[in-house]
């Protein structure tokens, strides 16, 4: 879970977009990561990888309303991102006892920790 943070990390803080084969990539890691894992998943994995999933889903939302040869891919992609990350919010509620405000505050803590360092 630590590398696919990382990785988001890393690309929240490019100035630049992902090209798709990247995206993709780096998708195809997550959904591996849940079909996998997801059944051990601790209460912390859930939050972070809810919070991946959301960002995932919002770019690929972004860049699929352009018209161009990957927009069907990213609608896909934002499609299955968001399935599994109501998947990780069903489970927080059900097994942890969260509730939207506290997925909330969990969601503003793990932003906070991935923007980069001021210097």
């Amino acid at each position: 879970m630590e590398a696919i943070k990382g990785k988001l990390k890393e690309y929240l803080s490019m100035d630049h977009e992902l090209d798709f084969s990247e995206f993709n990539e780096y998708y195809q890691s997550i959904i591996l990561k849940l079909n996998e894992h997801y059944q051990e998943f601790t209460e912390q994995d859930l939050l972070d990888i809810r919070y991946i999933l959301n960002t995932v889903t919002v770019n690929a939302q972004m860049w699929g309303s352009r018209k161009d040869k990957n927009s069907k891919k990213y609608k896909k992609i934002q499609e299955k991102a968001r399935f599994w990350a109501d998947a990780a919010t069903y489970k927080l509620k059900r097994d942890f006892g969260y509730d939207n405000e506290k997925i909330e505050a969990a969601d503003e803590k793990i932003d906070g920790e991935m923007k980069p360092k001021e210097d």
